[in-house]
């Protein structure tokens, strides 16, 4: 047995966790993501000794019960036709795939996408010619709390005072934001308190969106769990007004100053309605043939926050009461073209949608 057939052998001994019904995240776990890359001859899809080694070393390195999700990609360099390099990349992406499942890796975990030559990186052919194996795994998150404190957010109607179902946020300072809910019971869960300054989030269909930072000084109360009840205002829909010409710069929440004239024209809406609650909702492109995970799912929904956030920040200080102002991140979750097929549909799809809301 070689020793690369023994590492493979250890390693579906050690994979066999990920099937066990009893393994699930802890509080104290988070998702993240790397990538590997392996590099291809020219018009050859054959992956090397060396290349097998040194990604049975990568699962080593992350563990291999640790391991989520693995998505494998496929790319070649532009020679040769369309046809002939999408044939190409789909068989590298398949070789990668044969060589996880060699090691061990269960099938049902691999997803693959083949791109051709559609997503050239490099001037150098070589370092197109790959596949891209990107890895969704599970680390240990560190809180900077000692001792450290457990977080349980209650959300209910502000005039029955029900338990409402909705969606929270937790943005901590100089972290990614973090997602989950109340469930039905308008009760979370208790999440392990990871830093000082937060503010949470509580949103839910036909409500305002609510916001409380937590107080610093709370961190130093006598007990091992915060609970907060955030009440939440419901509204119907009076109005709704779509700019499709808001930009952001690529993966940023920074607004483009080709914006401006659309701004303008939202500020327009807000001073014509004075007395109306406004909510903003952040719209992403994101088509649904492209593979989704849960960080691309994590990603699409903190950068449509952020995004909404934005222009949210903008109208403060431009003088918006911020007592009138909610914000919501939607992700892909509405895209009126579901397989963008030009530019200017992609654009729709990443529009700002602003309604006005009256309380009842």
């Amino acid at each position: 047995m070689s020793i690369f057939e023994r590492k493979a052998y250890t390693l579906i001994i050690l994979l066999v966790a990920m099937f066990c019904p009893f393994f699930s995240s802890a509080q104290l776990y988070s998702l993240t993501s790397s990538d590997f890359f392996i590099y291809f001859d020219s018009d050859s899809y054959q992956i090397s000794a060396k290349q097998k080694e040194l990604l049975t070393q990568k699962i080593y390195q992350i563990g291999g019960t640790n391991i989520k999700e693995i998505y494998v990609e496929g790319h070649t360099d532009s020679f040769a036709t369309d046809e002939y390099n999408s044939v190409l990349a789909a068989n590298r992406a398949e070789a990668t795939v044969a060589v996880l499942e060699q090691i061990g890796v269960p099938t049902r975990f691999i997803k693959t996408e083949s791109f051709g030559e559609s997503q050239l990186i490099s001037e150098e052919q070589k370092a197109n010619r790959r596949a891209k194996v990107f890895f969704i795994y599970e680390t240990d998150i560190k809180s900077t709390l000692n001792p450290p404190k457990f977080i349980v957010v209650k959300t209910i109607d502000k005039k029955t005072k029900r338990p409402v179902r909705a969606g929270i946020g937790f943005d901590y300072k100089g972290m990614e934001m973090r997602f989950s809910s109340t469930g039905s019971s308008g009760i979370s869960a208790a999440f392990n308190m990871l830093g000082e300054e937060l503010e949470i989030s509580a949103s839910a269909q036909n409500y305002l969106t609510q916001y409380l930072i937590v107080p610093i000084e709370d961190v130093d109360k006598p007990v091992d769990t915060l609970v907060y009840t955030i009440e939440l205002t419901k509204v119907k829909i009076t109005g709704k007004f779509t700019f499709n010409n808001i930009y952001f710069f690529t993966d940023s929440d920074e607004i483009k100053p080709e914006s401006a004239p659309e701004l303008h024209k939202l500020l327009a809406v807000l001073h014509r309605n004075k007395s109306a609650f406004i909510e903003i909702q952040g719209h992403m492109n994101y088509p649904i043939n492209r593979p989704m995970n849960r960080v691309q799912d994590r990603y699409n929904k903190e950068l449509s926050y952020k995004r909404a956030k934005a222009i949210n920040d903008y109208l403060l200080v431009s003088g918006i009461d911020q007592k009138r102002l909610t914000y919501k991140g939607m992700s892909n979750s509405r895209m009126k073209f579901k397989l963008p097929m030009s530019r200017a549909e992609e654009d729709q799809n990443k529009r700002v949608e602003i309604y006005t809301l009256k309380e009842i």
